[in-house]
């Protein structure tokens, strides 16, 4: 009996130190994945933004771990930079509805916290208008370009150390638009207050059915019930609206999106949808979908591998990147052609 009790005493000791040790590693893991670096990194070589009236084009040239932008000329062909950085990332560019402004992500190396800047379309005067110490990617104009939405991570990282850090804890937030000087005392105003997991698009259009009202589409991971596509009316939460569209040969798990964006002002949305063909190697393809209804589902790319940097150029056409080649999509005839 005594050896008994000593045995089980020591047993006891040695799971309790096992416990304590896998505490301590995961506390150690957990802690350390909210002060990763951040990540980020240069967008596809030759990712475009084109103005309203089709006559500029605003392209992304990397630069080793750098990427800046450059004015293109659709007239002439001639390109020259947009700003004078030295370095950085500079991504996401988006062009007023006036076509006078243009507004982008830039951040200063891959581990800084990245700011949301805005300069004229001729290259002057840019300036940022978010604060350095906030965490702000995903710009886009009001459709009266008198504010710029954005979205702020609150932490990068991971809860697991087998797992890249990335960022997390996001809300959108909107501030005045400032054409001529610095946002400076001007404080932002936050639109949300979901701090989603993750959000991984943004973008804006006027609300048909409020005269002079907005709304805004986001892809975000949204637990317990998974991926998401939500709609919000600003000044209106009763017609908030979200939707979770299955594909054909989507994960066991449920779906999966990239990028959304509206579509025929606002009637329609336009999105990245991932399907398992080949037993956990995913292809994203471009789907559209009714905004009105969350149905007539519609796939309008079939190719392998991600897509990303999904966007509705003024036209009604999209643009986005397979492979690493830019494609511009027609909607109506469903066809997509490399740039």
């Amino acid at each position: 009996m005594r050896v008994g009790k000593i045995l089980s005493i020591v047993v006891v000791s040695i799971a309790s130190l096992i416990v304590i040790a896998a505490a301590t590693i995961a506390v150690f893991f957990f802690a350390s994945s909210r002060s990763a670096k951040q990540q980020n990194f240069p967008p596809p070589e030759g990712q475009q933004a084109i103005s309203p009236r089709g006559d500029t084009v605003l392209v992304s040239q990397n630069s080793g771990d750098s990427s800046f932008l450059f004015r293109k000329d659709r007239s002439n062909g001639t390109s020259v930079r947009l700003t004078a950085a030295s370095n950085g990332i500079e991504s996401e560019a988006t062009f007023s509805h006036d076509g006078k402004l243009v507004v982008y992500s830039f951040a200063s190396s891959p581990d800084s916290k990245s700011t949301v800047w805005m300069v004229g379309a001729d290259g002057r005067n840019p300036h940022a208008i978010t604060g350095k110490d906030e965490d702000a990617v995903h710009p886009a104009f009001s459709p009266d370009d008198s504010k710029v939405f954005y979205a702020v991570s609150r932490f990068t990282g991971n809860h697991s150390p087998v797992v890249r850090p990335a960022r997390h804890d996001w809300d959108v937030f909107s501030i005045p638009v400032q054409s001529n000087a610095p946002s400076a005392g001007i404080a932002p105003t936050q639109i949300t207050h979901g701090v989603f997991y993750d959000l991984r698009s943004l973008d804006v259009v006027a609300d048909d059915v409020s005269p002079g009202g907005t709304k805004f589409l986001i892809s975000t991971t949204g637990y317990p019930i998974g991926t998401l596509l939500e709609e919000f009316n600003l000044g209106d939460s009763g017609r908030d609206k979200i939707f979770q569209p299955h594909v054909p040969g989507e994960s066991s798990v449920g779906p999966s999106y990239g990028e959304a964006c509206f579509l025929h002002k606002g009637m329609d949305i336009l999105f990245l949808a991932a399907t398992d063909t080949a037993g956990g190697d995913y292809d994203y393809n471009v789907y559209s979908m009714s905004d009105v209804t969350g149905s007539d589902i519609k796939q309008l790319t079939h190719l392998k591998g991600m897509t990303k940097e999904l966007k509705v150029l003024p036209d009604g056409r999209a643009t986005f990147v397979n492979g690493g080649v830019a494609y511009v999509l027609d909607i109506s005839t469903q066809t997509a052609k490399p740039l």
